[in-house]
């Protein structure tokens, strides 16, 4: 089950944001989920933030299993789905589909709304929050270090 899911908007130029949920697997058996889809990007990768040598660093992760009962937040300066590749300019309001695939307990699907990324984004209707981090932003799917 995902909650509380929502995109950064993104400077002008960028391709590529993150967005951030909150996974829970309330299944009986284990769930390992590889990545994502979404029309708006044209690849969904799931992300972590890690300290590495007194630097942060960001990774893509093959894939994430969650044991049953366990929830996983992604969230600034921790997991996070990156979606490489957007072609059309994010406006804040906006929603939009991705879906989240699992090796073992098939495909979930979540509709995230667009918050901006130059603004703390306040909770809305008590459904969703935002810790007012700021999330670096890719170049390129390759600019990890």
């Amino acid at each position: 089950m995902v909650s509380d899911a929502y995109i950064r908007t993104m400077p002008p130029g960028q391709k590529n944001t993150a967005a951030y949920l909150k996974l829970t697997n309330h299944s009986d058996h284990q769930c390992t989920v590889t990545g994502g889809n979404s029309a708006l990007a044209d690849k969904v990768e799931i992300h972590q933030h890690q300290h590495s040598d007194g630097m942060m660093k960001m990774r893509p992760v093959q894939a994430l299993t969650l044991q049953p009962g366990e929830t996983i937040m992604f969230q600034p300066g921790g997991y996070h789905l990156m979606l490489l590749g957007v072609e059309s300019q994010l406006q804040a309001g906006d929603n939009h589909q991705i879906e989240l695939l699992s090796a073992d307990c098939g495909a979930t699907q979540l509709t995230a709304e667009v918050r901006s990324l130059f603004k703390a984004s306040a909770p809305v209707m008590n459904t969703q929050h935002d810790s007012g981090h700021e999330h670096m932003m890719h170049k390129s799917a390759g600019d990890h270090q």
